[in-house]
């Protein structure tokens, strides 16, 4: 399914028809530490009903793609817990705000102890990933910490999630302005795409770090199909539902892919001085001689991608880059680059820096 976002008028006019539909409903809370507060119900990426304070005042992020969307939102000072992969990023220099912020363990083994010391308001898990959220919520349920299950990875509902999680933290007029600045360039996107016959749409070959292992198609799993879907590709492995699998070489030779795309997670595209480290990747996929008789071969269409681009919440810049290498004729202002420099420099407050992708587009 690819990303489809409505013009702005009909985003702002949507957030409360979503509020409507998703069950969020209004109270008071009658005791405890939130007295004082309202509370609101809502229904999250897992379909849970989750009554929780408004607005949020701190929040654990065990979802690692959280803290980053808080820090677009402006809400960065209400993290009060991080996992340990969001903790990398600090200590890389990413979130330099959160550089106080403790790690509360893995999303996989959380420290509910020291969870509890910090005693946030909500707790936010994956939907899509174990442990499922009902688990972490009967471990915090003796603290009075309500979970809240998002992704922030999925193409389909990515808007939606981040409606909701700016509806939690009070700033909605934050969340409409960042989802807009999104929308700009979807609107485009979403247009030219329409105009493309599903029979003209190229084939896509998303390779992870690691030797011919990729991502199946059938679900959302691990987000990659769904954003090659949303940038007018179709994805090699569409029959798969294994999130992540090894494939045979002579398979993805017989399956003919029109594109290849090579992941890179180290060294961080954003720490790239050049794009040397990339044009090698391109270039050693390209000799490999199994695939040499591809489409994507001959025709010089092998990309090395960086993860920063492309992976977890980073996923909104991935069907940018993708269309734009699949159809460079049909989006000649299109600059994905560009746009995610913007983002890290006018919602993260990084330096714009960095390479993403080679060839460049």
């Amino acid at each position: 399914m690819n990303l489809k976002i409505p013009q702005k008028k009909i985003c702002l006019l949507s957030v409360f028809f979503i509020l409507a539909i998703t069950g969020i409903a209004w109270g008071q809370a009658s005791s405890g530490d939130h007295a004082s507060s309202s509370t609101i119900t809502i229904t999250d990426s897992a379909g849970r009903n989750v009554e929780i304070p408004y607005p949020v005042k701190s929040i654990v992020a065990l979802n690692g793609n959280v803290p980053e969307e808080m820090i677009a939102l402006g809400a960065w000072d209400k993290i009060a817990g991080i996992d340990i992969s969001a903790k990398k990023k600090v200590e890389e220099g990413l979130y330099p705000n959160l550089k106080d912020v403790p790690a509360v363990g893995s999303y996989d083994d959380p420290n509910y102890e020291l969870i509890a010391q910090l005693k946030p308001d909500v707790v936010i898990q994956w939907a899509s990933w174990p442990p499922h959220p009902d688990e972490v919520a009967k471990k915090l349920e003796p603290f009075g910490i309500s979970v809240v299950a998002l992704d922030l990875y999925r193409m389909e509902i990515y808007t939606s999630e981040v409606e909701l999680l700016g509806r939690m933290l009070g700033c909605e007029e934050k969340a409409y302005e960042y989802i807009s600045f999104i929308q700009d360039q979807y609107n485009a996107l979403n247009e030219t795409l329409a105009q493309i016959p599903e029979s003209e749409r190229k084939s896509v070959y998303f390779e992870g770090v690691k030797y011919y292992t990729t991502y199946g198609g059938a679900g959302y799993g691990a987000g990659i199909p769904g954003m090659i879907r949303a940038g007018g590709g179709k994805d090699l492995y569409y029959d798969q539902e294994a999130q992540v699998f090894t494939v045979n070489p002579e398979d993805v030779s017989k399956r003919n892919p029109d594109f290849i795309f090579k992941g890179i997670e180290e060294p961080r595209g954003y720490f790239m001085e050049n794009n040397s480290i990339l044009k090698d990747l391109s270039n050693n996929v390209s000799r490999r001689v199994e695939l040499a008789n591809t489409n994507a071969v001959r025709d010089g269409n092998v990309y090395a991608i960086s993860f920063d681009g492309t992976a977890g919440l980073r996923k909104k810049f991935g069907p940018l880059f993708i269309a734009k290498a699949l159809y460079p004729e049909e989006f000649p202002e299109l600059n994905p680059e560009a746009f995610l420099l913007e983002y890290l420099e006018e919602y993260l407050g990084l330096p714009p820096q960095g390479h993403y992708i080679y060839p460049p587009i």
